[in-house]
């Protein structure tokens, strides 16, 4: 029991120390009850494990586009210090089996941070892309980092598959 203590004393520890020299720390959780990511809308095959997930802001405050960017990362990741508004990473990869939660999921780990500023408006998301790195897959709601630590839970209601924002609509192959 005392070991017991005396770990969860120096994971405290830990965390509040990570916590006074970031800005924010948002941990990004994709889990059940959601339903998995699939490879496909509406599919039944989760998304392989290693699948990349990429983040994006939103530096207009208009909700995801095609001309957002991904935050810029920092110098020497995870131990960001310059520049003052990069975080310390910009993708990272579906690991739910790693994690024991299942196919399709995901956390991070360490959590997404930055040491100086928050960036820009602060407003993110994530994007999965098909295999051919092109077009999006699934697109996440937009999320707000405040200072200090917090966990972003993804639910069903915060996917988007398929592009997001304005699309052609074709109403017959003639078009």
């Amino acid at each position: 029991m005392r070991r017991l203590t005396t770990y969860a004393f120096a994971l405290t520890l830990l965390i509040l120390a990570q916590h006074a020299h970031a800005q924010f720390i948002a941990i990004m959780i994709s889990a059940p009850p959601a339903a998995a990511l699939t490879t496909t809308c509406g599919g039944a095959v989760p998304l392989p494990e290693g699948t990349v997930v990429k983040v994006f802001m939103d530096v207009d405050s208009d909700g995801q586009d095609f001309d957002d960017p991904q935050p810029t990362v920092c110098t020497n990741p995870p131990e960001c210090n310059s520049p003052a508004d990069a975080v310390n990473f910009n993708q990272f990869t579906v690991n739910g089996i790693f994690l024991g939660i299942g196919p399709g999921y995901f956390g991070t780990d360490p959590g997404l941070s930055c040491l100086g500023m928050i960036p820009s408006t602060g407003r993110f998301y994530l994007r999965i892309f098909e295999p051919d790195n092109t077009t999006v897959l699934w697109t996440s709601s937009v999320f707000t980092v405040q200072v200090g630590l917090q966990e972003v839970n993804f639910t069903d209601a915060d996917w988007t598959c398929g592009s997001v924002g304005p699309q052609c609509t074709v109403i017959d192959e003639s078009e």
